[in-house]
C-alpha cells in the first residue's frame, strides 16, 4: 500500500497529486514514500484530515491596534481602524475632527476626544452644539442678574453675555452700579471746589471768583465797594485784590495816614516855610514870591493882569504897582475914565467886531477906548500871540479820576465814561440793544464796563462781546481826539 509496480520493482504512490489522500480541504497534503501526511493550512487547527478555523481575534485583538476593529474569517482575521481613527489596522492615529472650523456651530467649543469630539455652546448660548446655539436672554431668564441697588438703571441683552446699564453718574462693576467720583478727573475749574455726590457733583468757585463752578472768572474788586482807603489805589489780584498807599501817604492801604514830608529836616530852603497837604507838601516864599527849581522866584503879578485894564502894571521884588493911564483916574486897580471932551460926545470903537484882532486862540474884551486880548484857557501868550499850553507835563492832577491827561484844549473822559473830561460819568452799557445775548444772559453794569452774566442752566464766555465794545468806543475816543487837535 503506497506502493504500485509488478512487485519487483514498486514505486511510491504520490497520493496528494493523484487524490488518493483524506486531508482536509483546508489542509495541506504531503507525500512521503509508501504514504503522506495532512497538516491544516495557517489560521486552521486539527490533524489534517480534520481542520477548523482558528478565531485570531479572540487573542490580543488578533494583533491589531487597540483603536482597530479585528474581523475573523475562514482562515484569517481583518484589521481595520475604527471610526475617528485613520491608519492600517495594526497603526491606527487619531483624528483631530476639531481641525475643521465648520465641524461645530460657531457659537460652540469643539473638544477632541480620542476617535470622537463634543461640541459644547459657548457660555451664554444654549443649544447641541454641532448646529444649534441660541443666545441667552439672561435679562429675560434671570430677571435678578443685575442689582437693584441705587444707580442700577436696567438690564440689556447682549449676544452670548448681557450687560448691566447704569443711570447717569453711575458706572457698572459687572454685577452692580457704584458712583463716579467725577471730581477725580478734574471736572471742575481749576478756581473751583469740586464736591462729589452720589451720582452726582457740584463745584463752588472759589472766593474771589464767580461762575457755575465749570468756569470761573476772577472778580475784579476794585471795580466794586472794597477796603482801600480813599488816599489808596486798588490793585486787582487772581481771587482777590490788595491796597496800596498813594505816593504821600503810609499804611497797610485800607488805612492810610498822611506822610508829614515837613517833619524831614531841611525839605525846604531855610529862607522858605514847609507847608504839609494831603499826600504832599510845598515851600512856601512868602506873599509876592513863588517857589520853583528848590529857589524863590519873584511872581510877576503883572502877567495875572491884578491891574485895571486901563491901568499900568509895575512889577518889583515881591510887590507890584499899579497907575490908572492917561484919562483915566483911580487906584490903578480900578479905573475911571476922565471927560476931557467939556462936553464934546464920543463914541467908543468896538475894536473886537472886527475879524482878526486878536489871536484865534484868544478873548477879544472891548474896553472904553481901548480893547484887551487874553489868551483862552489852556494857551499862553499876549493875546496877539497865543501857543497851547502842555498841561498835562504840570500836574497829574489836572483831569478827574475816570479820565486821562491829553494835551489839548481839555481833558477827555476814559473808555466807559462820558462828559466833557472835566466831569466824567459811567456810560450803562446795559442800556444799549443786544449788548449781550437775547435770551441766555442778562447784562450787569458795573463802572466803566458792563458784565455778560450766564442765566441759570446756560455758560457763555462774554469777552468777545466786550471787547467788540471796547474796540467802538476806543475808535470813537480817537476820532474825538482827532477833531480835538
Amino acid at each position: 500500500m503506497g506502493y504500485q509496480g509488478n512487485g519487483l520493482l514498486c514505486n511510491d504512490i504520490d497520493e496528494c497529486l493523484s487524490g488518493l489522500h483524506g486531508c482536509h480541504p483546508k489542509a495541506r497534503c504531503k507525500n512521503t514514500l509508501g504514504s503522506y501526511s495532512c497538516v491544516c493550512l495557517n489560521g486552521y487547527f486539527g490533524d489534517g484530515t480534520n481542520c477548523q478555523d482558528i478565531n485570531e481575534c479572540e487573542k490580543e485583538n488578533g494583533g491589531c491596534h487597540a483603536s482597530a476593529l479585528c474581523t475573523n474569517y475562514d482562515g484569517g482575521r481583518q484589521c481595520q481602524c475604527k471610526v475617528g481613527f485613520v491608519g492600517n489596522g495594526f497603526q491606527c492615529t487619531d483624528v483631530n475632527e476639531c481641525a475643521n472650523q465648520r465641524t461645530c456651530h460657531w457659537n460652540a467649543t469643539c473638544t477632541n476626544n480620542p476617535g470622537s469630539y463634543v461640541c459644547t455652546c459657548n457660555a451664554g448660548y444654549k443649544g447641541n452644539g454641532n448646529y444649534l446655539c441660541l443666545d441667552i436672554d439672561e435679562c429675560s431668564e434671570t430677571p435678578r442678574v443685575c442689582s437693584s441697588s441705587l444707580g442700577y438703571k436696567g438690564c440689556k441683552n447682549l449676544p452670548g453675555s448681557y450687560r448691566c446699564t447704569c443711570s447717569s453718574g453711575f458706572e457698572s462693576n459687572g454685577q452692580s452700579c457704584v458712583d463716579i467720583n467725577e471730581c477725580a478727573s478734574n471736572i471742575c475749574s481749576l478756581y473751583a471746589e469740586c464736591e462729589n455726590t452720589m451720582g452726582s457733583y457740584q463745584c463752588t468757585c472759589n472766593s474771589g471768583f464767580v461762575g457755575n463752578g465749570l468756569t470761573c472768572a476772577d472778580i475784579n474788586e476794585c471795580n466794586e465797594v472794597n477796603e482801600c482807603d480813599p488816599n489808596a489805589v486798588c490793585i486787582n489780584r487772581l481771587g482777590s485784590y490788595e491796597c496800596s498807599c498813594l505816593g504821600g501817604f503810609i499804611g497797610d492801604g485800607r488805612l492810610c495816614e498822611d506822610i508829614n514830608e515837613c517833619a524831614t529836616p531841611n525839605i525846604c530852603p531855610s529862607t522858605t516855610t514847609c507847608v504839609n497837604t494831603g499826600g504832599s507838601f510845598y515851600c512856601d516864599c512868602g506873599t509876592g514870591f513863588i517857589f520853583n527849581n528848590s529857589k524863590c522866584h519873584d511872581l510877576d503879578e503883572c502877567v495875572a493882569g491884578r491891574c485895571s485894564p486901563y491901568a499900568t502894571c509895575t512889577n518889583s521884588p515881591g510887590s507890584f504897582s499899579c497907575q490908572c493911564k492917561a484919562g483915566y483916574s483911580g487906584d490903578g486897580f480900578t479905573c475911571a475914565d476922565v471927560d476931557e471932551s467939556n462936553g464934546t460926545q464920543c463914541e467908543d470903537i468896538d475894536e473886537c467886531s472886527a475879524e482878526g484882532t486878536c489871536h484865534p486862540r484868544a478873548i477879544c474884551t472891548n474896553l472904553m477906548g481901548d480893547f484887551f486880548c487874553s489868551c483862552q484857557k489852556g494857551f499862553e501868550g499876549d493875546g496877539f500871540s497865543c501857543e497851547d499850553m502842555n498841561e498835562c507835563t504840570l500836574s497829574n492832577d489836572s483831569c478827574p479820576a475816570f479820565s486821562k491827561c491829553i494835551n489839548s484844549p481839555g481833558c477827555v473822559c476814559d473808555l466807559g465814561y462820558v462828559g466833557d473830561g472835566l466831569t466824567c460819568s459811567d456810560i450803562d452799557e446795559c442800556q444799549r440793544e443786544n449788548i449781550c445775548p437775547e435770551n441766555e444772559t442778562e447784562c450787569i453794569n458795573v463802572p466803566g464796563s458792563f458784565s455778560c452774566v450766564c442765566k441759570k442752566g446756560y455758560t457763555l464766555n462774554g469777552t468777545q462781546l466786550k471787547q467788540k465794545w471796547q474796540l467802538d468806543q476806543l475808535d470813537l475816543f480817537e476820532r474825538v481826539i482827532h477833531k480835538l487837535h
